[in-house]
């Protein structure tokens, strides 16, 4: 399951992803990002991820950097909440492919992980 967070506002946004994910999920959540994107310009996002099964990791993953990749220049920050160590070992990788700022956050740090997005 995605699902936008509450706590998202104006140019700062947050998604949780969760157990199975679907493809129609994957979908709304680009679209919504889209129209954030023609909104507000450049935006931050962070992704909570918890309880994900093996294929909607990768899954998702995919879905992240195609989407990133389409719109780097529109992305200025982006926030990774997860407890899994290969998550925060991906997202590394991934911050050196691209010029998008990819940090890493426990479960425990959010707060902080939403306080850099600002």
């Amino acid at each position: 399951m995605i699902r936008r967070l509450e706590q998202s506002h104006d140019h700062v946004i947050g998604y949780s992803l969760s157990g199975e994910v679907t493809e129609d999920e994957y979908a709304q959540a680009a679209s919504e990002l889209r129209d954030d994107i023609a909104r507000h310009g450049r935006i931050r996002l962070l992704f909570r991820l918890k309880d994900l099964s093996l294929s909607a990791f990768f899954t998702a993953l995919d879905e992240r950097f195609r989407f990133v990749d389409e719109h780097r220049d529109d992305i200025e920050r982006i926030a990774v909440v997860s407890d899994d160590t290969a998550t925060g070992v991906l997202a590394k990788v991934a911050g050196g492919w691209s010029d998008i700022e990819i940090e890493t956050f426990s479960h425990d740090d959010e707060t902080t992980a939403w306080a850099w997005l600002e």
